[in-house]
């Protein structure tokens, strides 16, 4: 894995490329990472799509959302991601759940994924914020890789009272007309805004113990890298706080139009 590669993934989860190695076993008990999977779920269900539905999940992670999606409905996934742990785990879930015939995980820069234009029914960007840009970027992006007519969820959210937040990894954050300007920004048409705010800030805060907990492991193993883990550990509680109090949660679903 290349140093440009490392900084992304290392941007997109807040933190340093030198925690890289370690954050499998800090969030080992989490197999859903961060998206809100019911109501990405339920989204998904009020379409009432054909059986041939294929959908992208970019940014997969360990295939909590992929593999329910495959599950509940029958469509055939392709989940993209560049970390071989987690991949391994989608496989792996996949078969558990006896749908490993229609997912499909695929171990690739995202960035690079997306520089081919791709015909798919659905496309998922779940809590990966800035990966690709800012909110306007990101939506041209996604929308390059669906069809005419296909669904872009985009769960994410947008800033409560504020304009700005000045902290790496929210400067993307617009106010809520803001975000809605860009998100139309190609005469796309949104669908749904799924509010998420109260589910993501009891799972946020469960998964706050759940890393802590393994972070007092990983301290006792390797004492040497006891501030960084410490430092990584801090940066999630400020996380938690800041999408409780300054980000609405909500799950957008835009139908790209062909005007």
């Amino acid at each position: 894995m290349n140093e440009k590669i490392k900084g992304s993934i290392a941007a997109s989860m807040e933190t340093e490329t030198k925690m890289l190695p370690y954050l499998p076993y800090l969030i080992q008990d989490l197999w859903v990472l961060g998206s809100s999977v019911d109501q990405i779920l339920s989204g998904i269900e009020s379409l009432n799509l054909p059986k041939k539905t294929a959908v992208l999940d970019l940014c997969c992670g360990k295939g909590g959302v992929s593999v329910q999606i495959a599950q509940k409905f029958g469509f055939k996934v392709t989940g993209i991601d560049v970390m071989t742990e987690f991949l391994n785990i989608a496989k792996k879930k996949a078969s558990e759940f006896n749908v490993i015939h229609l997912c499909d995980f695929i171990k690739q820069d995202v960035h690079d994924y997306v520089k081919n234009s791709h015909e798919f029914d659905i496309v998922i960007l779940g809590a990966a914020g800035s990966i690709f840009g800012d909110l306007e970027k990101t939506i041209g992006v996604l929308r390059s890789q669906l069809k005419e007519g296909g669904y872009l969820f985009l769960d994410d959210g947008y800033l409560k009272k504020v304009d700005r937040i000045d902290r790496k990894g929210y400067e993307y954050y617009l106010n809520y007309e803001k975000s809605k300007a860009a998100l139309v920004s190609y005469n796309d048409r949104i669908v749904a805004e799924i509010n998420t705010s109260e589910v993501s800030k009891s799972i946020n805060f469960e998964y706050q113990k759940l890393i802590e907990k393994r972070g007092s492991e990983l301290i006792r193993l390797h004492p040497e890298m006891k501030n960084e883990i410490r430092k990584y550990l801090n940066g999630q509680a400020e996380e938690c706080h800041i999408l409780d109090s300054e980000i609405e949660g909500v799950l957008w679903i835009i139908q790209k139009t062909n005007i």
